[in-house]
């Protein structure tokens, strides 16, 4: 039997996944206009393009293991978890989209992995 802790940091890596295809998808599609006179065709031309479409499948994969680790793990403990994502989605912002990182936010993201360790050794 697989353990719920390997869900929940599948979960977690599929979460980082699906944010960066969103983030590659609204790159491609550039600065968003929605007129209230044509919302509905705005919407869809926004939502229905292939990043986006397969970045929120993603999401709806992690949100079912989401679930699943749910049933088993303590909120208190696996919450704290989640915000790797933090950690993960920012390492590869940089590694992807070449994002400038300053060090300050660097410490940020420092300060949310020891917390991230300690919540895992309780």
């Amino acid at each position: 039997m697989i353990s719920y802790k390997i869900l929940l940091f599948i979960g977690i890596l599929l979460g980082a996944a699906g944010q960066l295809l969103l983030k590659k998808g609204m790159t491609s599609q550039g600065k968003v206009n929605i007129r209230l006179k044509s919302i509905i065709k705005d919407m869809f031309n926004l939502y229905f393009r292939r990043y986006i479409i397969f970045g929120g499948l993603i999401f709806i994969l992690s949100l079912a293991l989401w679930t699943i680790v749910l049933s088993k793990l303590d909120l208190s403990y696996a919450y704290p978890l989640v915000s790797a994502n933090f950690v993960v989605v920012s390492l590869l912002s940089k590694l992807f989209f070449k994002e400038k990182i300053s060090r300050f936010r660097w410490l940020s993201i420092f300060v949310i992995l020891i917390g991230v360790v300690l919540v895992t050794m309780s």
